[in-house]
């Protein structure tokens, strides 16, 4: 264990919180602001946890940044449409809680933290078709942070390899290809931080500032079980006491390779999160008579293997715009697509999922394909026009070629292409609807010239394309909670003294993504909830 910090670690706090991600670091701040004494204990060397490489963003109904924005949301409409993302698996006392208390969470974050967002105007829920929907404004991302304000700490904060830059800059600047990549450069030397980075330092910043200890190399073996109630965690070959509670923040078990194959209900093959998530927080849960639920979800998204490790081992890399620009499309080992490329990345490995459990041949691999033109447009992740070609991307001449090399079907690719640039000229894919909904047009090219800001033809030489494999940034089942935070048994009694959020718990949409930020904005709003229930005890 190595405390942060002048103090060392105790043998008893007010409250213990497992974890150092964004929930937890709310969680956290909000006990601390209430008069607790709180220690936060990080398994691995840094403090951040997923929440740190992510995008920062947080999705959070009826928000203040809205209103001042001048857009409109309805509580009614925004729980209506959390009941249909969540497919009837979310619990009506947790959704309600998310719709009643983003807000409140909000306005703590910025008064009492130093964390301040600003709304996406235009950024969809990523389910636009289903009833309370809303085209923009739910969406929050984090204002860049300078990390000189945590002082010492600031070294052990997990750090995203990606220069700063917001989500907002990001839309402005179109492409990869186009970003002034000497801004984002200047930031980092300077110490800035954007996206999960700027999520994650003020709640620590304010963790600090409020006297929280905080300890990495910390892994927890075990809860303190005094009668029914949890009392303390046990650290180290040490036991430390938790007068008021101790909540579980410390992510999911996606690395956990027995818990993954015994639970999800989808085949896992890369992860990108830290491989410190392995489900220690579930299976201390459960041992003191917490109920887990919904173990078969993750949050799913294609993954290219392009050589990043994250603490010595390696992970997959998201992709996002490189398959929803138009003049790229993915398909099976057989040739065919199976999705809408330009829907959200959960959505969309779940429909490869489907086509998998419906034709098992066909789940050796997904692949994107693209083409020159493409590539002089966008850039494909790291790689860009006129540079030497990365060992992990494959170019040919001809659509054929580029097949064979892949181990794709060159008949079933060459048919798929001659359709799908069909569609592309007309302006309509009548197989998947790519380009239909609000959500896919978003994230199109509004520069495209054909009539889908979402489609181009796959037609211009050379021919590029590399194998994705499903992946998840963390699994979303977990401990079962009531909308205070509080940990339920099987009979839906409380666990005295245990709280959970986050990744740990059992997410309160863990079935369905509302939007950008459907992870952390749920997670921040249950983790404040829990900090602010721990401390009325």
């Amino acid at each position: 264990m190595r405390h942060l910090g002048a103090d060392p670690v105790t043998d008893a706090y007010d409250v213990v919180v497992v974890g150092s991600g964004a929930a937890a670091l709310m969680a956290a701040a909000t006990a601390a602001h209430r008069g607790q004494a709180v220690l936060v204990l990080e398994k691995s060397a840094l403090v951040g946890g997923t929440s740190s490489i992510s995008a920062g963003t947080v999705w959070v109904p009826c928000n203040p940044y809205q209103a001042e924005l001048g857009l409109a949301d309805d509580a009614h409409d925004a729980l209506r449409y959390l009941v249909a993302v969540a497919h009837g698996r979310g619990d009506p006392d947790v959704l309600t809680a998310l719709v009643s208390s983003g807000g409140e969470m909000l306005h703590f974050a910025r008064d009492h933290c130093g964390l301040v967002f600003d709304a996406v105007a235009d950024y969809p829920d990523y389910r636009p078709g289903l009833p309370g929907a809303a085209t923009g404004g739910r969406s929050l991302q984090p204002r860049l942070f300078d990390v000189g304000a945590l002082g010492d700490v600031a070294p052990f904060l997990r750090r995203d390899p990606v220069p700063p830059y917001t989500m907002a800059e990001f839309k402005a600047w179109g492409s990869w290809n186009e970003f002034p990549w000497a801004e984002p450069e200047r930031r980092a030397e300077q110490g800035w931080v954007a996206r999960g980075g700027a999520l994650v330092a003020p709640l620590l910043a304010a963790c600090l500032d409020r006297g929280v200890q905080l300890a990495v190399q910390a892994p927890v073996e075990g809860l303190v079980v005094s009668g029914p109630a949890v009392a303390g965690v046990r650290v180290g070959g040490r036991t430390i006491a938790a007068r008021s509670g101790v909540v579980l923040a410390c992510g999911g078990f996606e690395w956990d390779a027995d818990m993954v194959e015994r639970h999800l209900a989808g085949r896992l093959r890369w992860r990108c999160s830290p491989p410190a998530n392995t489900g220690d927080g579930h299976r201390m849960a459960r041992a003191a008579g917490a109920e887990l639920r919904n173990l078969d979800q993750a949050w799913w998204a294609p993954m290219a293997v392009i050589g990043d490790r994250r603490d010595g081992r390696p992970v997959g890399r998201l992709i996002r715009t490189e398959r929803q620009g138009p003049g790229s499309i993915m398909v099976d080992p057989t040739g065919r697509r199976f999705a809408d490329e330009s829907q959200n990345y959960n959505s969309l490995v779940r429909a490869y999922h489907a086509t998998a459990e419906a034709d098992p041949a066909r789940c050796r691999a997904m692949f994107v394909v693209f083409d020159q033109r493409f590539l002089d447009r966008f850039g494909f992740l790291s790689h860009r026009s006129g540079r030497d070609l990365p060992p992990w991307l494959t170019r040919a001449a001809s659509p054929g070629e580029l097949a064979e090399a892949l181990g794709i079907d060159p008949a079933g690719l060459a048919a798929t292409l001659d359709r799908f640039n069909r569609f592309a000229r007309d302006g309509a894919d009548r197989d998947f609807g790519r380009g239909d909904d609000v959500y896919d047009r978003y994230g199109g090219d509004p520069a495209n010239p054909y009539p889908n800001p979402c489609l181009a033809p796959v037609d211009t030489g050379p021919y590029y394309g590399m194998p994705l494999q499903p992946g998840a940034f963390g699994t979303s089942g977990g401990v079962v909670t009531d909308g205070r935070g509080r940990a339920l048994d099987a009979d839906g009694e409380v666990v005295p003294g245990l709280f959970a959020a986050g990744n740990t718990s059992s997410h309160p949409v863990a079935a369905g993504y509302p939007g950008a930020g459907g992870t952390l904005g749920p997670a921040l709003t249950m983790a404040y909830l829990a900090g602010r229930t721990v401390t009325a005890r």
